[in-house]
């Protein structure tokens, strides 16, 4: 080997060990951080809910009504007990189980492959169990006539948020 190329070996072999070197200070930092150590025991981003009407946010929505932490696709923040405004492209029924606390105002529901719209106005599933979600001032476009319609059935409990095993996955 001739002397250049023994002093870009050298010089390569040192980037190749500060680079390591910084890897593992990051890693380091990484987990003595409590921030880190506190979101490691979650389930970690969870679903996005898009309402943008060009993704399917038919799970996360779902997942939302259920009393699951969801979050806001274009923001990473977590959707709050209740949204206004928004279109939701969906290819699925969407399950409104009682006692979540979780309302929806001035919405869309588009289902395109069956050519379904619900918009409205209000729905609401209250703080109570024992009571059927109330829904106001919706208007249905192609919807059959038990559409929408508010029948008895368990209401699910949301995941537990340390478990990972019970983590939805978008």
């Amino acid at each position: 080997m001739n002397r250049r190329t023994e002093q870009f070996s050298a010089i390569f072999g040192m980037l190749r060990l500060a680079a390591l070197w910084l890897a593992m200070l990051l890693a380091m930092a990484a987990a003595l951080s409590p921030a880190w150590a506190a979101e490691s025991s979650k389930c970690g981003v969870g679903l996005a809910l898009w309402g943008d009407g060009r993704h399917d946010d038919t799970a996360a929505l779902n997942a939302w009504f259920r009393g699951d932490p969801v979050f806001w696709g274009r923001t990473g923040r977590e959707v709050g007990p209740q949204i206004a405004d928004r279109v939701f492209r969906l290819s699925l029924p969407i399950y409104i189980p009682s006692g979540t606390g979780r309302s929806i105002v001035h919405f869309q529901f588009l289902w395109p492959e069956r050519k379904e719209l619900v918009s409205g106005g209000m729905i609401a599933a209250g703080a109570d169990p024992k009571q059927p979600p109330v829904a106001s001032g919706l208007t249905k476009i192609g919807a059959g006539p038990n559409e929408g319609v508010p029948f008895p059935s368990v209401t699910p409990r949301p995941a537990p948020h340390g478990d990972r095993a019970d983590c939805l996955v978008s």
